[in-house]
């Protein structure tokens, strides 16, 4: 098989980084002594400034948005998760073999507590949401 400059600029990155292989590495060397002229064009793409140049600002804030959309999500989701637990809460049962008990039959005043955390939290996601379309 005949080494391409093609083959050598998909292993020249994993080459600089010191990630591939010691064949590869190998490979690389051995094609760029043959072939001094693309050997100095790809020294110079790896000394131009692009490469060492910090993140522009605008890079920054993307980052943030998307750390914000992320937290934002993640509060959702816990928010919605909460909302369904409370939400059935009250129409959970425990049976020891000879009687099955009723959290709403049993206590309801602990089963009225748990739904009213439910609606408060589907109130709480429904506001989250809303946000976070407006956005």
């Amino acid at each position: 098989m005949k080494i391409t400059k093609s083959i050598i600029n998909d292993l020249f990155p994993l080459y600089l980084a010191n990630e591939c292989s010691s064949d590869s590495r190998a490979l690389v060397e051995e094609y760029l002594h043959a072939n001094p002229v693309e050997a100095d064009e790809l020294r110079r793409i790896m000394n131009t400034s692009a490469l060492t140049t910090p993140l522009p600002p605008a890079s920054l804030d993307e980052l943030r948005s998307f750390r914000e959309a992320r937290r934002r999500l993640r509060r959702r989701t816990w928010l919605c998760a909460f909302a369904i637990f409370f939400s059935l809460v009250p129409f959970s049962f425990f049976f020891n073999g000879e009687k099955t008990w009723w959290l709403f039959l049993a206590a309801p005043k602990s089963a009225l507590a748990y739904g009213a955390l439910g609606v408060v939290c589907w109130i709480a996601y429904a506001v989250e949401r809303t946000r976070s379309r407006s956005l």
